[in-house]
């Protein structure tokens, strides 16, 4: 047994350089503290983030949370908050889901808007990644359930990839229709608004990236073409919408 601290740092440890093998990765959680599993994985933050999504889904109080997120991360694998967690998260819907990979995602953006972080994300085109959930892509949404599932199989909730990514979908269309997004020159328009269409944004990030806005949204929609073909598919169909109806005005 593994407190689910340890699940998502052996899952990290085989899902990222060095990639360990199984029986590697299972001898390190067992063998080395939370503070020595940190320094290789920096999980902790969206840990974190993910517990206060959960909380706020699922109305735990503040006591509850702390409690939750300490048996999260130190244990015992059976500890009442797990059970007490587990009765208030009955019928969690996929929407819920998708929050608490929102909050994930929108505490991660805070947490790595120091110049140093940005500039790495300019060098790698990944500037893409300071945009809400619905704008990234399911590549990169799905990627965090890296910490989310541990997570949830505590608490006795369940993740199935394909539902979940058909409400994500969902979440898009219905976010595009909201925000007029129509094409790339919309979705330009939208992210130099910074901070009034994306209020996680951090002050400092929000000036750093207004003047980039065009880049911003060059790489997000190049992103839905190459990786969330879905995603690529409703802004496809948009863009012709929105010509078909200025072909009949």
């Amino acid at each position: 047994m593994a407190t689910p601290y340890q699940n998502i740092a052996k899952a990290a440890l085989m899902s990222w350089p060095p990639y360990l093998s199984e029986e590697e990765a299972n001898t390190k959680i067992q063998t080395e503290s939370v503070q020595q599993l940190e320094g290789q994985v920096f999980a902790m933050g969206s840990v974190k983030h993910a517990v206060i999504g959960i909380a706020k889904v699922i109305g735990l109080s503040e006591e509850e949370t702390t409690r939750f997120f300490d048996a999260v991360i130190n244990g015992p694998e059976d500890a009442e908050i797990f059970g007490i967690v587990k009765e208030k998260a009955q019928n969690f819907s996929e929407e819920q889901k998708l929050e608490v990979l929102s909050s994930i995602h929108d505490g991660w953006v805070i947490d790595n808007s120091s110049e140093k972080t940005i500039n790495k994300k300019v060098d790698r085109q990944q500037l893409r990644q300071y945009a809400p959930l619905d704008l990234i892509g399911w590549n990169e949404v799905k990627s965090d359930l890296l910490f989310l599932k541990p997570i949830f199989a505590a608490i006795g909730v369940e993740i199935n990839e394909e539902t979940l990514a058909q409400a994500y979908h969902t979440r898009v269309a219905n976010y595009m229709e909201k925000m007029k997004i129509n094409g790339q020159d919309d979705l330009t328009s939208l992210v130099k608004q910074g901070r009034a269409y994306y209020p996680s944004l951090p002050e400092e990030l929000e000036i750093r990236l207004l003047p980039l806005s065009e880049i911003v949204s060059s790489q997000i929609i190049q992103n839905w073409k190459s990786e969330d073909k879905e995603t690529a598919q409703i802004i496809a169909t948009r863009e012709q919408q929105k010509s078909n109806n200025g072909i009949k005005l």
